[in-house]
C-alpha cells in the first residue's frame, strides 16, 4: 500500500551541493554517537485540496485506505483520490444531527461513525450519538447502522466513544459488555463476558487482541447504578476471534487508579495507556502490559531523560519491543530543548536518546510519527517544517526533508507511494486543507 523514501539522500540544504561534505560527515557520525545525517532535500506541494470551512471538536478524524483518503468532520465525511487528492464521494449525516466520533479498519476500507439518532440534533431529541453507521471508504456508502449505546454524559473521559474498529469487526461498548460486529454486514460475531464486578470504557482493535479499559470495584453501583463503588482502572485484552477474555490486571499496579483518571491508549498491540497518577495531574506514566498481561515497568513522564508534557504525551510511537516519545529538558525558564528518545517496553529504560547532547532531529522538535516499512518517519519543526526518516533501531537518521514554509499544521501524517501526504482536522478556529500531498522536487 506504500513504500519508503530512499535509504541515501542526493539532495541540496540551503542551494549548497553536499557531494563534497558527504564522505567527512558520515565518517565523523561513524566516530560519534547519535550523530545523523545533516542535509536535506527539498519537498513540494504535489496536490492541495480545497479549504474547508471551520470545524467543530467532534467527529475529527483522517484516514488512508488503499488508494483513498478519508476525511471526517461533525458535519460530513469525504473521501478523496490519493494519486490525485481529487474528491471522491461525500457522507452527510441527515437532517441536523452531527457525526460524533468516527473510527475505521483501513484494511477492511470500512468507517465506522457515531452519529446522533433520526436526524435530529442531540439538543432537539435528547439521543446523542445513539445510531452506529458503517461507512464503505472506497465510496462512500452506507453500509448498515444500528443502535448504540450512546455515551453517558459526565463520563467521556473514561467512556469518549462507543464505537472502535479494525480487523474485519467494529467493537460497540454496551452497558453490558463488549459486542463485536462483522465490519461489513453488521452481523454479530461475539459478545465478550467482562470481568466481575467491572463496566467497559473505552477501546481499542488490534489484529490480535482488542484493548479496553475497565472500572473494576465491588458490586454496589453509583452513577445511575452503573458503576462500582471505588472503582478503579483496569487493562483488559479479547480474543478478536471469540471476544475470550485474555487478561485483565490493574492499572496501577500497588497504587490503584480511580476510574475517572485522565487515561488514554497510545497502543493497542502492545497495550500502551499515558495515565495520570489522578485526575489530570501532571504526574504519572506510560503503562504497558506484555503478551500474557504482565505489567512492565512504567516510563514515568518526567525523570532524568527529560520531561514529556500533558500536551505531548500522545505524540508518540509504539512498535512490538518500544516507545518513541519527545522529552523535554529545561535549560532555562523560557528555553525548553526536545529530544526524540526509543523506551524499551521490557525495561522501562530508553534505549537512544534520553539525554539533552544525544539530539537525532538536528534541534528540530518532533510532532507527528509514522512507523511504517521499519522506519520511524518524525515530522518536526524548527526554523521550518522538516521530514526526519530515521531507523528506529538505532535512531540513525537515514533521510532528512525540508517542507515548504507554508505548511503551518498537521494532525496526521501518510506515506502514500513516494509521497508524504498531511491531514489536518485539529484546529476549529480556522479553516484549513484537509490533506496536502509533497513530493521530492
Amino acid at each position: 500500500m506504500t513504500t519508503q523514501v530512499n535509504d541515501v539522500p542526493s539532495g541540496r540544504r540551503n542551494g549548497r551541493p553536499l557531494a563534497r561534505t558527504a564522505a567527512a560527515l558520515v565518517a565523523l557520525c561513524s566516530l560519534t554517537a547519535g550523530c545523523g545525517f545533516s542535509w536535506a532535500e527539498d519537498m513540494g506541494v504535489a496536490w492541495d485540496t480545497p479549504v474547508d470551512r471551520k470545524g467543530e471538536t467532534q467527529g475529527n478524524g483522517a484516514w488512508l485506505s488503499g488508494d483513498i483518503l478519508v476525511h471526517s468532520r461533525f458535519d460530513a465525511v469525504r473521501g478523496y483520490d490519493a494519486s490525485s487528492g481529487a474528491r471522491r464521494w461525500e457522507y452527510v449525516p441527515p437532517g441536523r444531527s452531527a457525526v460524533c466520533h468516527a473510527a475505521a479498519d483501513t484494511d477492511g476500507s470500512v468507517l465506522i461513525l457515531t452519529r446522533d439518532a433520526d436526524g435530529a440534533s442531540a439538543s432537539a431529541k435528547g439521543e446523542p450519538c445513539a445510531t452506529a453507521v458503517a461507512i464503505d471508504m472506497k465510496n462512500g456508502r452506507e453500509l448498515w447502522q444500528a443502535p448504540d449505546a450512546a455515551t453517558d454524559r459526565g463520563l467521556d473521559r473514561f467512556r469518549p466513544s462507543s464505537v472502535s474498529a479494525g480487523g474485519g469487526i467494529a467493537v460497540l461498548v454496551k452497558k453490558d459488555g463488549l459486542h463485536a460486529v462483522d465490519v461489513r454486514t453488521g452481523k454479530s460475531r461475539w459478545k465478550a463476558a467482562l470481568p466481575q464486578g467491572c463496566v467497559p470504557g473505552r477501546t481499542a482493535v488490534a489484529e490480535r487482541q482488542v484493548a479496553a479499559l475497565l472500572a473494576c470495584g465491588s458490586t454496589g453501583t453509583h452513577q445511575e447504578d452503573e458503576f462500582p463503588e471505588g472503582a478503579e482502572l483496569h487493562a483488559a485484552a479479547f480474543a478478536p476471534a471469540t471476544g475470550a477474555l485474555l487478561w485483565s490486571a490493574p492499572l496501577g499496579g500497588r497504587s490503584a487508579i480511580r476510574w475517572d483518571t485522565r487515561v488514554e491508549f497510545v497502543s493497542a498491540d502492545p497495550l500502551v495507556v499515558a495515565a495520570s497518577d489522578s485526575g489530570d495531574s501532571d504526574s504519572g506514566a506510560y503503562v504497558s502490559f506484555g503478551r500474557s498481561g504482565r505489567p512492565n515497568p512504567p516510563i514515568d513522564f518526567r525523570g532524568s531523560y527529560g520531561e514529556i508534557e500533558p500536551s505531548d504525551r500522545l505524540t508518540a510511537a509504539v512498535d512490538d519491543s518500544r516507545l518513541y516519545v519527545v522529552p523535554n529538558h529545561t535549560v532555562r525558564i523560557s528555553r525548553h530543548e526536545y529530544r526524540l528518545s526509543a523506551f524499551d517496553l521490557a525495561t522501562g529504560e530508553p534505549v537512544w536518546g534520553g539525554t539533552r547532547d544525544d539530539d537525532r532531529l538536528d534541534g528540530d522538535v518532533g510532532d507527528q510519527f509514522l512507523l511504517q516499512d521499519g522506519k520511524l518517519t518524525v515530522l518536526a519543526w524548527g526554523d521550518r517544517a522538516r521530514l526526519h526518516v530515521l531507523d528506529p533501531a538505532t535512531g540513525d537518521q537515514h533521510d532528512v526533508y525540508d517542507l515548504p514554509e507554508e505548511l503551518d499544521g498537521a494532525d496526521e501524517i501518510f506515506w502514500y507511494k513516494d509521497r508524504l501526504i498531511v491531514a489536518r482536522y485539529g484546529d476549529q478556529a480556522e479553516p484549513s486543507r484537509p490533506f496536502t500531498a509533497y513530493k521530492r522536487l
